[in-house]
């Protein structure tokens, strides 16, 4: 009898353009929508009213808004003792420790201290509000979790989360100054456009395990670990360091030159869904200019804008290759003074709001994800036993 899978289709590399599920929360067509709404529309809001719009399906009003940007707010300023105790040690025996270990981690002992076990009933019985509790309460835990971290490399005693909305207050803790209103506005932007972005690899794996009847937090600390990999997550890492080692304008031609000669990657351009441009990339190059001209703070920003001005150029001259969301938001994260290694813990506050959304849409309509593979091993051979081997 034949393997089930010699049957199917065959698979592009990766899945690439297989349909793996439906999901009301976010579509590609056209151009990036949450919900139904273009996200050039959505721009204008706060994180927390698109985290809202994800979350229960529909845009807040003033009073709900409200009443959801306090419970966040609660959430971070109620991390327990024992994540704080498991972090000051950590801190101090392995302070290089990758910033996405850590968070990593800090959802796993959450999800603990939580008695996270998953839906106690049948998904298509349960009642999905009390999982919309748990994933806002990650929405405040996991930014918390960030800036906790940070304190105890300092040495310092976690201070109180401040009573701001999420983006100025998580500018404020990484940076401990405050922000000013353009800082502030560009950095909810990059929130919003990190958000959300249907099926890719770390929301994929987060519905995965869910489908299993597993609980949340393991979803989300799965999704964490996903996005740890450089195919994946650290792109917008990388992207600095690419222009950093560019230099000055006079470079960027034969620097070009070598990679793609040597066919590799330039970080930064190019998107497995997006062939003809990436809205976010444009939303958020618009806000990165508006950033760095704003005044004479980030003047000194301008030359590397400038530089990345000209790459951009060149290369689509030569490759017809458009930028993605990463490469204006490395530069905005630059400009904003925050450091490299914290540009992808960043995409993971953001992303929460997406991953928790994903993994209640797979709560309240569950079927176990487990796709097939085609065979290309060795052909049926005869079993020798080890005396004649």
């Amino acid at each position: 009898m034949p393997h089930p899978s010699s049957n199917q289709k065959d698979t592009e590399s990766g899945l690439a353009g297989i349909m793996a599920g439906h999901t009301n929360i976010c579509s590609l067509d056209e151009t990036l929508r949450y919900r139904g709404y273009a996200v050039s529309d959505l721009v204008q809001c706060s994180f927390e009213e698109i985290a809202h719009l994800l979350l229960w399906g529909d845009l807040p009003t003033a009073t709900q808004l409200e009443a959801f940007t306090g419970r966040i707010q609660h959430a971070a300023q109620s991390i327990p003792q024992t994540v704080v105790c498991c972090f000051q040690g950590l801190a101090e025996t392995s302070p290089q420790t990758s910033i996405m270990d850590v968070l990593r981690t800090g959802v796993s002992l959450l999800g603990q201290l939580e008695c996270d076990n998953g839906p106690k009933e049948s998904p298509r019985a349960h009642d999905l509000s009390q999982e919309r509790m748990k994933a806002e309460q990650l929405l405040g835990q996991v930014p918390a979790l960030l800036a906790t971290w940070i304190d105890c490399l300092r040495g310092e005693s976690p201070s109180r989360w401040p009573n701001k909305p999420l983006a100025p207050a998580l500018l404020e803790k990484l940076c401990h100054t405050k922000a000013s209103n353009i800082a502030t506005t560009v950095f909810n932007t990059t929130l919003i456009l990190y958000a959300e972005h249907e099926f890719n690899a770390s929301t994929f794996v987060a519905r995965t395990v869910t489908s299993t009847g597993s609980d949340m937090h393991s979803g989300v600390t799965a999704a964490i670990g996903t996005l740890k990999g450089p195919l994946h997550g650290g792109a917008n890492e990388k992207v600095l360091h690419q222009l950093m080692d560019i230099g000055v304008p006079e470079n960027i031609e034969p620097w070009l030159a070598r990679k793609l000669n040597d066919h590799e990657v330039v970080m930064g351009f190019g998107h497995r869904i997006y062939k003809t441009g990436d809205i976010r990339a444009d939303l958020l190059g618009d806000a990165c200019h508006r950033l760095i001209y704003s005044d004479s703070t980030y003047e000194k920003h301008q030359k590397l804008e400038k530089l990345a001005y000209k790459l951009e150029q060149l290369l689509f001259e030569k490759k017809e290759l458009r930028p993605n969301l990463d490469w204006p938001a490395a530069r905005v994260y630059h400009a904003l003074g925050l450091p490299i290694n914290l540009f992808t813990p960043l995409f993971v506050v953001a992303r929460v709001s997406g991953w928790t959304s994903h993994i209640i849409e797979q709560m309240g309509n569950n079927r176990l994800i487990r796709p097939l593979a085609k065979y290309v091993g060795q052909a049926p051979r005869p079993y020798v036993s080890i005396e004649d081997r």
